[in-house]
């Protein structure tokens, strides 16, 4: 595909006004997509989708007849990305974190529109796979479903440059910040470079016990803490013997934690 030609989008949400927002960006922005149709809901999107074989899909999670997870495994073949478009409804939001896949929240900035597209631009340019792998969309629906059943997700996707990675959340030893990227630590000492800085990870592990924020730059398992060293200040020695500081904000919070394991 050329460069310059416009990325053909479609909408599937069951929200009338998304739909007209939506659409008034595109023109605004002067964003080269060309909108091919819109659905409000799950049974409409999927024949909408067949139909017309969109590069982009903007997709509503909650609608009437099922979810954007639901719409997706109705689907057995596709080649599109998936941008999902969604209000703040939290395990949702975690799920598709999750999964690492993209998102923009409701009400959508122009802003942040623009930098997706151009992003799905770059990939067709480079001729890099647009659509979720099933792995992505299994843990999705794993998510959701552990969420459901009051349990927290298994595995997650971690997006970087070279591709996806899927990983067990038990496995992780530690998080360290890398500016704007998160490294990953594991305990078959294999580290990953995220494409995500270290904020969006604290939130996406907030709900786990043995993860913590130990100083601005470093989220831990505790589980993998092999000492706490009390001289200047205070860091952990991880069970991969790296070495990790301890702001004194945290340092109580975590010899407590450290205490109930």
């Amino acid at each position: 595909m050329k460069e310059n030609q416009k990325l053909k989008v479609v909408i599937v949400d069951d929200e009338p006004r998304s739909h007209q927002h939506l659409a008034s960006l595109f023109d605004k922005g002067d964003l080269e997509v060309e909108l091919l149709g819109s659905a409000l809901c799950v049974k409409d999107g999927v024949k909408l989708i067949g139909a017309s074989q969109p590069d982009l899909v903007f997709l509503d999670i909650e609608m009437p007849d099922g979810t954007g997870f639901d719409l997706l495994q109705q689907i057995e073949e596709y080649n599109f990305k998936v941008i999902f478009i969604t209000g703040h409804n939290k395990y949702a939001m975690t799920a598709i974190k999750f999964g690492a896949i993209d998102y923009l929240l409701k009400p959508i900035d122009e802003k942040e529109l623009a930098k997706a597209i151009q992003e799905a631009k770059k990939q067709r340019q480079f001729n890099l796979p647009l659509n979720i792998s099933q792995e992505q969309l299994a843990i999705l629906v794993e998510t959701l479903e552990r969420f459901n059943q009051q349990k927290l997700p298994s595995r997650l996707a971690i997006a970087t440059q070279e591709g996806i990675h899927y990983k067990q959340v038990k496995d992780v030893i530690r998080l360290e910040a890398q500016q704007s990227y998160t490294e990953f630590s594991f305990a078959n000492d294999k580290r990953i470079i995220a494409s995500s800085n270290l904020g969006e990870f604290v939130e996406q592990f907030e709900n786990y016990s043995d993860f913590m924020k130990v100083h601005r730059s470093h989220l831990v398992n505790l589980n993998f803490v092999k000492t706490f060293v009390k001289t200047e200040g205070g860091h952990l020695v991880m069970i991969d013997d790296s070495e990790v500081k301890v702001s004194r904000l945290y340092k109580e919070e975590l010899l407590e934690r450290l205490s109930k394991l």
